[in-house]
């Protein structure tokens, strides 16, 4: 308690002194010093990266909600040459697992989002698929380059089981775009502590005579004190001995955190193939900024929505190209998307009912 007995009896016979030199640095030094010291401990023993955990992360769940919001609200129907038949598949619409075709269509969506591959099981009567259940992506695998599929699920469901791939190089978020959500967890945690401790370096100077009786113990106990008492409630104001000084030169931009966290999601927005605006809502730092979607006028008046044709497209071209093949519809027959309500002009539209 060498520090508390200075402080109510004053110092001791003085010492020799030991010699050691100040630890102040130049500004841009004691930056990086903590730049380096907050982020870099957070980053070496994150959490593990995995879906709920990505989730977590705000632009993350907004693009992920986004997409399979849009993409759960489009119905799949069964088309030929002519257009959409008149007879279509009891899959499509109903379903004997009672989850409906809406919940099917929203996980095939977040499994392609987050890992670049989706499964579906499709149950058989002969040859006509009757019913269809999505297989969640921890219940498969591939070994030895075959799909296996846990006995968890209905044997119904394992006789047809057909795989859904995103893209050739689109591995999903979770490997795309995991350093990103790794960084993005790290720079909250150093942005949360920033916020419990305002001052985000400080250099407290004891007086020779006092530093050099204190044992280690004793420094790091007042060290302590002063952490504690600054980031109590009405920490903002204190007082402090004579023989201590408090420098504040270490003290980080304003804008450092905001600067990252709105690059973090420039990045994200950047792997899930959607506008940065919409995942930033208003942009922090006083940027300004907003949700947007943009439409971009074409011949004879139509318009194009570019959400969806740089960023959600993909997906439900990786679904339809799947889904069209011979184990699913008959020849001359595909499955399509239907893209009706989200690319016309927008208006107020009720929700599409897809079962029956």
């Amino acid at each position: 308690m060498g520090f508390f007995r200075d402080l109510i009896f004053g110092p001791a016979a003085s010492l020799a002194t030991s010699g050691l030199l100040s630890w102040y640095s130049p500004q841009d030094s004691i930056q990086s010093l903590f730049v380096a010291d907050a982020l870099g401990d957070l980053a070496n023993s994150p959490a593990p990266l995995t879906r709920d955990n990505a989730l977590r992360i705000p632009a993350v769940k907004r693009a992920h909600d986004l997409i399979c919001g849009v993409l759960a609200d489009m119905p799949w129907f069964q088309a030929d040459e002519n257009g959409r038949t008149d007879e279509q598949p009891k899959w499509l619409t109903n379903t004997a697992t009672g989850i409906p075709p809406r919940d099917l269509r929203w996980a095939v969506a977040s499994d392609l989002f987050m890992g670049g591959w989706a499964v579906i099981g499709f149950a058989r009567t002969g040859t006509e698929i009757t019913d269809a259940l999505h297989i969640p992506a921890g219940l498969w695998s591939i070994k030895d380059g075959q799909l296996e599929v846990s006995t968890k699920i209905d044997a119904r469901y394992r006789s047809l089981v057909v795989p859904i791939r995103l893209g050739y190089g689109s591995n999903g978020m979770l490997v795309d775009a995991g350093e990103d959500m790794k960084d993005a967890a790290t720079i909250r945690a150093a942005y949360r502590d920033r916020i419990e401790n305002p001052i985000a370096l400080t250099m407290l100077t004891v007086a020779a005579e006092r530093w050099d009786q204190w044992s280690k113990e004793e420094r790091e106990e007042f060290r302590q004190f002063f952490m504690v008492a600054r980031s109590s409630k009405g920490g903002a104001t204190g007082m402090k001995p004579s023989w201590v000084e408090v420098d504040t030169t270490g003290q980080l931009p304003t804008d450092l955190f905001e600067s990252g966290r709105n690059g973090n999601r420039l990045d994200l927005a950047n792997h899930a193939g959607l506008p940065a605006s919409m995942l930033e809502g208003v942009r922090q730092g006083g940027s300004g900024g907003g949700t947007e979607m943009r439409y971009t006028g074409v011949q004879n008046g139509a318009q194009r929505n570019e959400v969806w044709d740089f960023g959600i497209s993909k997906y439900a071209s990786a679904i339809s190209a799947r889904l069209s093949l011979d184990d699913v519809c008959a020849e001359g027959l595909s499955i399509r998307i239907d893209t009706s309500a989200f690319l016309t002009v927008p208006t107020p539209l009720d929700q599409m009912t897809s079962e029956d």
